[in-house]
């Protein structure tokens, strides 16, 4: 900070955190994060230069803030996009090629039936702040280092017996048609009753 900011940082929070205030902002930081953080400063600095205006030293909870990863440093679409991305391809989960796991499983957490179903104004929108929380959930596990593994990978045929292949195989078939045809991973009886009259014609 002291070399991004010269006198400007010291003569506002001095040369050490003598009253803890960065400390308790960023002792959850990870080392990742905090490069994060000083990147995105030189950013603003050389902007604000490029403008022949003054960049002056952040807050310590507004650096902690920056230091923040967002989906688009992970190669995740932000959640706007990645709720269009769900919305709009969710009478076709299957086929669709998907920009990131985690699109496709938050939109499998809210259930493609009822993305496809979504009814009035209130349930949509009801429905996208349900999936903004499932993919800001899975992002911070992209984030935290984890592999969200597709469906087909979790598990491997040679772990099973014959029976369990064919049973797993069968399974994942019906899913598969299920949700080609828009149908959620799971219903409660409502929903299963809605649907099985759809398939008689309503009656």
């Amino acid at each position: 900070m002291g070399e991004m900011y010269g006198s400007k940082f010291a003569s506002q929070w001095g040369a050490f955190d003598e009253t803890g205030a960065w400390w308790a902002e960023l002792q959850h930081i990870q080392p990742a994060q905090l490069a994060l953080g000083l990147r995105r400063l030189r950013q603003q600095i050389q902007d604000a230069a490029r403008q022949n205006d003054e960049a002056w030293p952040p807050t310590p909870i507004a650096f902690a803030a920056l230091c923040q990863p967002k989906p688009e440093d992970m190669g995740l679409p932000d959640e706007a996009a990645a709720w269009r991305e769900a919305s709009g391809n969710a009478h076709q989960p299957t086929k669709h090629r998907w920009s990131h796991e985690a699109v496709r499983l938050a939109g499998q957490a809210v259930g493609w039936w009822e993305l496809t179903h979504g009814g009035g104004e209130n349930r949509a929108e009801r429905m996208e702040r349900r999936f903004r929380r499932e993919y800001a959930a899975l992002v911070n596990r992209v984030m935290a280092g984890e592999q969200l593994q597709p469906r087909h990978l979790i598990g491997h045929d040679s772990q099973l017996n014959r029976a369990e292949q064919a049973e797993r195989a069968s399974r994942e078939a019906a899913q598969q048609q299920a949700e080609a045809a828009g149908m959620p991973h799971r219903m409660n009886s409502e929903q299963g009753m809605r649907s099985l009259r759809a398939a008689l014609g309503g009656r």
